[in-house]
């Protein structure tokens, strides 16, 4: 299954209201957690969402739809 990243934020609140938000409208998502490993100190420390590459414009849609991506 390929993955696309659709969404990163440093406010855990963000990411689950996202991952809620998708999940509302049947699409799956997780997330990977970069704040506390090795790339908190290279990247800055984030944490990404991801969803299957097939629904990533659909994600994109409805994130925007609700506020949560902007343009």
């Amino acid at each position: 299954m390929e993955t696309s990243l659709v969404y990163f934020s440093i406010s855990d609140l963000k990411i689950v209201t996202a991952r809620h938000v998708l999940s509302e409208a049947g699409i799956e998502s997780f997330t990977i957690n970069k704040k506390d490993s090795v790339y908190a100190g290279i990247l800055g420390g984030k944490v990404e969402l991801y969803v299957r590459t097939d629904q990533e414009a659909e994600a994109k849609k409805i994130l925007q739809e609700s506020g949560i991506l902007d343009d």
